[in-house]
């Protein structure tokens, strides 16, 4: 009898313990997107740029569609987020955002058919969903976000005016992104540092660093869509 009773006691509280331990995870993860976002756009890249084989491809589409769950959720959750500027956009740039990065790959495409150059092989499906989803996040997070506020910051400090001070941050942080690619000679580093600029624009004029990253993915969608008509 006692036997038994303690049985029962230990389920109902190994029971009870579960539920607490994942309410008491997921309490944590909402109140510090400053730390679980980044690390869970660095797990899905990872997960995802490995996801060659059908059953890795539906998982790495499973958690692309939670971290863009969770990154929605996170927007302007803590005073880091909207620091950097992981935040909703002002009104009407959703939709900007979206046309921009199609624009954007219009664009390149034409640079690209007048100087004869290839928009590269057609991507595996893997790479496109990497490129689309976590891919923008985790690069759009670190250059119009992180280093897009230093440099403001630091030129804010100095005295510059408003405007010059946000143009050259656009600049500066588009010539960091472009050498942070593979592509550093010749038009694709330009092409490179023009789109840059134009994720930049984005990010200054929505005030939203997740603005930017969705013309980033739209952009490199279109793209790797482009490619395969080619």
């Amino acid at each position: 009898m006692n036997a038994l009773w303690v049985k029962r006691g230990y389920g109902a509280g190994f029971n009870t313990a579960l539920p607490r331990l994942a309410q008491s995870l997921r309490r944590t993860v909402a109140a510090s997107p400053e730390l679980f976002l980044p690390v869970a756009c660095l797990f899905v890249w990872q997960v995802t740029a490995v996801a060659v084989k059908p059953a890795s491809l539906g998982l790495a589409l499973l958690l692309t569609a939670l971290l863009v769950v969770y990154g929605y959720r996170a927007l302007g959750r803590t005073k880091w987020m909207r620091r950097i500027g992981w935040e909703r956009p002002r009104q009407g740039f959703w939709i900007y955002s979206f046309l921009a990065g199609a624009a954007a790959a219009a664009g390149i495409w034409s640079y690209a058919v007048i100087l004869h150059q290839s928009l590269g092989r057609v991507p595996p499906p893997h790479r496109v969903l990497l490129a689309s989803a976590s891919g923008p996040m985790i690069e759009e997070m670190l250059f119009r976000g992180i280093l897009f506020w230093l440099i403001l910051e630091f030129l804010s400090r100095r005295g510059a005016p408003r405007l010059a001070a946000v143009c050259t941050t656009v600049v500066l942080t588009a010539i960091l992104f472009a050498l942070s690619h593979n592509d550093r000679n010749g038009a694709r580093l330009y092409a490179t540092i023009v789109t840059g600029v134009s994720f930049g624009w984005m990010r200054a004029q929505s005030g939203s660093t997740a603005a930017a990253a969705l013309m980033h993915a739209v952009y490199n969608f279109a793209v790797s869509s482009i490619a395969t008509l080619q």
